[in-house]
């Protein structure tokens, strides 16, 4: 999970004439502007499983990280843009006939149920932990259960696009150790890639960019 460095000066114009309309609800809000300024400040990747959105109302979901009510239901800091959370793929039966299964993750799974972990705050970047095989956990139970019960963040195709970046990554550092072994250049390496896995790149993330922010601060915590 990506911490959204969320600002309400980011809010748009046209969301706010609407938001302060008497009367308005959630349903009101412009919400092509809307979108394109919450995935602007979330780099383009979803809210909760990080992977890439993109500007389309077919493809993303406005989400109340805290469940809609009306009190909070037009509450700018409240909202993210998150994926549509379903995955559908096909397997064949054992008479070779092919069927298709669905599993849902992130909002779609979540409904209205509350969270305690959230991308508004900047300690899910440490809350939220992911190990070699691209599983994803957290050290506190409730956070733990709510990545897995509730947002669905271990789905097998999930872990699957996890495994693939923490293994490219991994390769990637060992080929250039070998080529340069020294300590001192490794670090500097190290720290490079951290830059740019953090940075946005023509205003977006790198799908799971976090997934490999954390790998490479655990490289570089173990080097002297």
């Amino acid at each position: 999970m990506k911490f959204i460095d969320k600002k309400a000066k980011n809010e748009p114009a046209d969301v706010i004439e609407k938001r302060t309309t008497p009367g308005s609800t959630f349903d009101d809000l412009p919400k092509k502007s809307l979108r394109n300024a919450l995935l602007s400040e979330q780099g383009f990747i979803c809210g909760y499983c990080m992977q890439r959105i993109n500007d389309s109302e077919k493809s993303t979901k406005i989400e109340h990280w805290e469940p809609r009510n009306k009190n909070n239901e037009k509450n700018y800091m409240n909202l993210i843009v998150v994926c549509t959370g379903n995955y559908q793929w096909k397997e064949k039966d054992q008479l070779g006939r092919e069927k298709s299964y669905f599993s849902e993750h992130c909002d779609t799974l979540k409904k209205n149920l509350s969270i305690t972990i959230s991308p508004l705050n900047q300690n899910c970047e440490t809350l939220v932990k992911f190990d070699p095989g691209g599983h994803i956990y957290s050290d506190n139970e409730t956070i733990d259960k709510e990545l897995k019960e509730i947002l669905g963040l271990d789905l097998q195709h999930l872990i699957d696009e996890r495994k693939l970046l923490i293994d490219k990554l991994k390769n990637e550092i060992e080929s250039a150790s070998k080529n340069n072994p020294d300590k001192k250049a490794k670090k500097a390496m190290l720290r490079d890639m951290l830059k740019k896995w953090s940075t946005m790149k023509k205003g977006k993330f790198e799908p799971y960019c976090q997934v490999a922010i954390a790998y490479i601060h655990k490289k570089l915590s173990r080097l002297p």
